[in-house]
């Protein structure tokens, strides 16, 4: 492995911990925020939702645009993208909070803002999987790799709500400043040290473009676990989106006091998060049958949990079985994900799980505001029955895989 290849893989770690630090940091500030902007839960729902569409019409258009498939260009443009959006999206907030501008004018900006992040967000973490699956042929490696900057992120999803809950004392928008100075730092370090590495050849990923031209490109293969990253992914939004309003509502709290109990709650999973991949990695090495297992019976152990908790410690407590369900669920369901295609159609399939993660942003805000509207307890019995169902449906698959395997020795 090259100098270049190696400061370029240490440098998209940080980036990845950059990243999932100051995507986290607004997670406890989305139930404050919409209430404070006098927003309805459905309109905040509306404003996530529109990030997410935009992410995967993104994931699409760089699937079958070749001229921006190196990784290079998509983290340059998305790191960018990113910082220059998002420290729009918080100047909007900003005058929403100081009732600067109408509601309603406020709640189009939003949503024009976060749809315009949404655009640029899909681009890192696609250039991020193709790297790996690009530049790391073996088969363990790989997974190590993708293993580590889960990990990274997961760290920051832990640094992020700490960061949050640090900088409430100076605002309510302080930490979003903060994250918008973090991501121009990193996106200045991608632009003077991510470089491309002189040992590959200069078209390497046109080439294998070229040889998936003449493969046929089946999503068949792939439906199970797609299908599992868009539940997970369902499951992750519907919690962030709706635990704040949950909180508040349930245990008779202020805004502010939300805010920092659901910061405790995303630093609970992001702990959970990170001891679990390290579990995985280094000492257990699960199967993927036993981290399909393991997960979908932790999300639904929590779910139970959060539905049952009377007391708030119960209800944080659950959050530490949604880290394991998590931890356990996105390896699973990028690894499948991958193995179900060829070598060549990587970057394709990284730009699909892109895509189906868009659609779990898309839908679960959208479904789990409008149904929370109704009774707060509906999102948490949507997910259950969700996880209850991609578990038998998984288990059917993976038993008429292992029967097939027989056959075949036999």
């Amino acid at each position: 492995m090259t100098f270049i290849m190696q400061r370029n893989f240490k440098l998209l770690a940080w980036a990845t911990l950059a990243n999932g630090t100051c995507f986290s940091m607004i997670l406890p500030l989305l139930a404050p925020l919409i209430r404070q902007l006098q927003l309805t839960e459905f309109q905040g729902g509306m404003i996530v939702s529109a990030g997410a569409m935009c992410m995967a019409v993104a994931s699409i258009l760089i699937a079958k645009n070749k001229k921006i498939q190196t990784p290079y260009q998509l983290m340059h443009y998305g790191f960018w993208g990113m910082t220059i959006t998002w420290a729009i999206f918080t100047l909007i907030l900003y005058f929403g909070i100081n009732q600067s501008l109408a509601p309603i004018a406020i709640f189009i900006l939003l949503i024009l803002s976060r749809a315009s992040t949404g655009a640029f967000m899909a681009m890192p973490q696609i250039g991020l999987q193709s790297y790996v699956m690009q530049y790391v042929i073996d088969t363990e490696q790989r997974s190590q790799k993708m293993a580590m900057y889960g990990a990274m992120n997961s760290l920051g999803m832990i640094i992020g709500p700490f960061i949050t809950s640090v900088l409430l004392i100076g605002g309510i928008l302080l930490s979003m400043w903060f994250a918008v100075v973090l991501l121009f730092i990193f996106s200045l370090l991608l632009t003077v040290f991510f470089q491309k590495d002189v040992s590959v050849p200069g078209d390497s990923i046109q080439q294998a473009s070229s040889k998936f031209e003449s493969i046929e490109f089946s999503i068949k293969p792939a439906l199970p676990w797609l299908i599992l990253g868009f539940s997970t992914y369902v499951a992750i939004v519907t919690l962030n989106m709706t635990a704040g309003f949950y909180i508040q509502d349930r245990f008779q709290l202020s805004t502010q006091q939300s805010a920092s109990y659901f910061a405790q709650c995303m630093l609970i999973v992001g702990f959970s998060l990170v001891l679990t991949q390290i579990m995985i990695v280094k000492v257990v090495k699960l199967s993927l049958k036993a981290l399909i297992g393991l997960g979908l019976t932790s999300m639904i152990a929590g779910i139970l949990l959060s539905l049952n908790a009377n007391q708030m410690i119960y209800f944080q407590a659950s959050y530490g079985l949604y880290g394991i369900g998590v931890a356990c669920l996105l390896p699973a369901f990028t690894t499948g994900a991958a193995q179900s295609v060829s070598q060549n159609a990587q970057v394709k399939m990284a730009s699909l799980c892109t895509a189906i993660q868009a659609l779990g942003l898309i839908i679960a805000p959208l479904f789990s505001t409008f149904l929370y509207h109704y009774s707060i307890h509906l999102p948490f019995y949507l997910l259950l029955v969700l996880m209850v169902s991609v578990g038998a449906y998984l288990a059917w698959i993976l038993a008429r895989q292992t029967k097939a395997e027989l056959k075949l020795q036999v």
